[in-house]
């Protein structure tokens, strides 16, 4: 039985997978102690890294804290993106066996130097941040085997929606984000809302032509649109994946989103024109494709159903399960009972 201690057994954002899955873990032979008789303890980020200090400030923070942690360790990186900014530099200077992220890039992807280490983002910030991660160092990140939403069963609960599904696109999300939201001294607010506001932008220019519903509404609206929507337009947010990817195939809208095939998670659920239909993350291809889906629907119906198919195989807490039996299975002198 391996035996794993939380650093903050409550901590959702790093540890959703651990926190739903704790009973179920038991049959995999892994056991979530709170005793100091452990064989691991997972440390969240919140304990490595802190956005609201200037990025040097923050790693020495984090360093100051592990240097206090005795034992084997691994870092949980729990944000939603696939940046490490700030991660990585504690890591290689660390005694933490790996670094586990919900999501990744490759190791040639991260020597782009890009604002707060966001692909998407762009370049030209206070903080434009690449990595030349050495192999070995790389083969040392890992993912966590969770990545997006944190009630798997209950999205995995296909539902009805409209049989006329009326509107066309349900492009509802917060797009205009302005609470001064700081990664390491960086804006990261109003890069998101760039990205998100440049969606409605584009399709105000098709408003005239198709029923499009934009903008921010109440969970209920927000169902009872879906419910009557061919398509959900889902774009990046702080991070690269949201819950609402899966909400929209839930409620059986055809997904519309920005390129996911720089991103490298599990499960690897993002499959172009088998799970959803990939667009360029500046938006300048969204209204063509979107005519060119409305105008052939017939021939792009099968992605809804392959896709909600899908949902229902690959996010089960089952599988989180045996992705760690795994893990542990294949780690260097580690033996499961």
């Amino acid at each position: 039985m391996i035996k794993i201690k939380l650093s903050d057994p409550n901590n959702m954002k790093s540890f959703s997978g651990f926190i739903h899955t704790k009973d179920l873990l038991r049959e995999y032979s892994i056991e979530i102690t709170d005793s100091d008789d452990y064989d691991y303890e997972f440390i969240h980020a919140n304990e490595f890294v802190d956005t609201n200090l200037p990025l040097q400030q923050s790693v020495d923070m984090g360093l100051e804290n592990l240097s206090k942690k005795t034992g084997d360790y691994f870092l949980f990186h729990g944000g939603d993106s696939t940046s490490i900014v700030g991660a990585y530099e504690v890591f290689v200077e660390s005694n933490a066996k790996f670094l586990f992220k919900k999501q990744l890039l490759s190791r040639e992807d991260y020597k782009e130097k890009t604002a707060t280490n966001r692909w998407f983002f762009g370049k030209g910030s206070e903080l434009d941040v690449g990595y030349d991660i050495p192999q070995d160092v790389y083969n040392r990140v890992k993912l966590t085997g969770y990545n997006v939403a944190h009630n798997w069963p209950h999205l995995q609960h296909m539902q009805e929606g409209n049989p006329s599904r009326d509107i066309d696109v349900c492009a509802i999300f917060q797009g205009i984000l302005d609470n001064g939201n700081m990664d390491h001294e960086v804006r990261t607010d109003r890069l998101y809302t760039k990205h998100r506001k440049s969606a409605w932008d584009e399709l105000n220019k098709i408003g005239d032509r198709y029923t499009i519903v934009a903008g921010k509404s109440a969970p209920h609206e927000f169902i009872e649109a879906m419910k009557r929507s061919k398509i959900g337009l889902s774009p990046f947010g702080m991070g690269e994946l949201c819950y609402r990817d899966l909400e929209f195939i839930q409620y059986g809208c055809l997904l519309i989103k920005p390129d996911m095939s720089k991103v490298i998670t599990e499960p690897d659920f993002f499959k172009p024109m088998e799970t959803y239909i990939p667009v360029k993350p500046d938006w300048s291809d969204l209204n063509e494709t979107i005519e060119n889906v409305l105008d052939y629907w017939n021939d792009y119906e099968y992605i809804i159903h392959d896709a909600r198919k899908k949902v229902v195989e690959m996010y089960s807490y089952q599988n989180v399960c045996m992705y760690w039996y795994n893990f542990f299975a294949n780690l260097n002198g580690v033996e499961s009972e």
